[in-house]
């Protein structure tokens, strides 16, 4: 079972930490401060969004996108991981990331981000996310 964080919102984050690197558009290695596997750095396979692969032109375009939004607006993010599995066949934990703009009270869910912008696609997995049913910005 994963724990959420305490604080007052209304959607369920269970991790606080730093994105250390961007390996495509929709896997990156992930420091958690606060909450789920805190003081380790692991895998973050992003929740019902299949990004093209890193060879092709899509893909190096995905993960630079993916790159851009963190190096302009933080990689600090809130993870909201899978609570019926966690993780996938090759360990990665499985998670919505969040990008926290504290100013304005919200947070960008950046997998809805990635399909909205084009760089990926909904592949939806069975899981506690329904990725139809996303929001861009979530309150905070």
């Amino acid at each position: 079972m994963v724990s959420a964080l305490s604080f007052a919102s209304a959607y369920e984050f269970q991790a606080y930490g730093y994105v250390t690197k961007v390996v495509d558009g929709d896997t990156v290695w992930f420091h958690s401060y606060y909450g789920y596997k805190a003081g380790e750095t692991f895998k973050v396979r992003f929740a019902d969004i299949n990004a093209p692969e890193i060879y092709t032109d899509e893909g190096k375009e995905s993960k630079a996108a993916l790159e851009w939004l963190l190096d302009t607006y933080g990689r600090y993010v809130y993870l909201d991981v899978d609570d019926i599995y966690g993780t996938d066949r090759y360990g990665r934990v499985v998670a919505v990331v969040y990008l926290p703009f504290w100013y304005y009270g919200y947070a960008l869910n950046v997998n809805e981000w990635l399909v909205e912008s084009g760089y990926a696609s909904i592949w939806d997995h069975y899981n506690e996310f329904d990725p139809y049913s996303w929001s861009l910005w979530v309150p905070i």
